[in-house]
């Protein structure tokens, strides 16, 4: 065991725990996106819906913006949350075969990360991944935008990409031999914490209109 390896899988277990805390970002901004879109928008006036178009619009870009941190392809940048990184690393077949347990057989683990990364593949070659990316790269995280159209991102493109990190980190936590990630169980509560938001949002309307 040298320090070497010990270091680069440190490293790994450092961009793994990012991806976690990114990924349940994501799923934050999707479920508050979600629990919005559920409910009766009908008989809402002004000044709420102005001010509701541009609490989802922060959303929007916040929930975008974490799900192509979670997908980005490995680049010079380093992004620590990017499966595209994670992956790149666990291109060394002795770094997997460290992660093992003792007497654990290595092929079932490496043949999940032969699937995961033919999964990603297919996830940053489809349109779901290039629309989202045109409009994080062209639109959100700059401010010189080209004259060009930008394609439409919806709910489902947003939910399609989240779902794609969601499986794609479950693998690599597994693929790593690491505890469960800390997303997995945070559904219900998240869920809950949106419901809070918007009744307390509606609730205040309510009052002062």
């Amino acid at each position: 065991m040298t320090n070497s390896m010990v270091d680069r899988a440190n490293d790994v277990i450092d961009r793994l725990e990012a991806l976690d805390k990114t990924v349940i970002n994501a799923s934050a901004f999707r479920i508050l996106l979600e629990d919005l879109h559920a409910r009766d928008l009908t008989q809402v006036a002004e000044p709420h819906v102005a001010s509701i178009t541009m609490v989802r619009a922060g959303i929007l870009r916040a929930a975008l913006g974490s799900v192509m941190s979670c997908l980005d392809r490995a680049d010079p940048r380093g992004n620590r949350a990017s499966i595209g990184q994670i992956l790149e690393r666990l291109n060394d077949s002795a770094l997997v075969t460290f992660f093992l347990k003792p007497g654990q057989s290595s092929g079932p683990t490496f043949a999940a990360l032969e699937r995961a990364k033919r999964d990603y593949r297919v996830v940053i070659g489809g349109q779901l991944f290039e629309a989202g990316k045109q409009l994080r790269d062209r639109q959100i995280a700059h401010t010189l935008i080209k004259c060009e159209p930008i394609p439409e991102v919806t709910y489902q493109t947003i939910g399609g990409l989240h779902g794609a990190a969601v499986r794609l980190a479950t693998v690599l936590f597994r693929v790593c031999n690491q505890p469960p990630p800390e997303f997995i169980d945070q559904a219900e509560n998240l869920s809950r914490h949106a419901k809070v938001f918007w009744d307390t949002y509606f609730g205040g309307m309510s009052l002062t209109a």
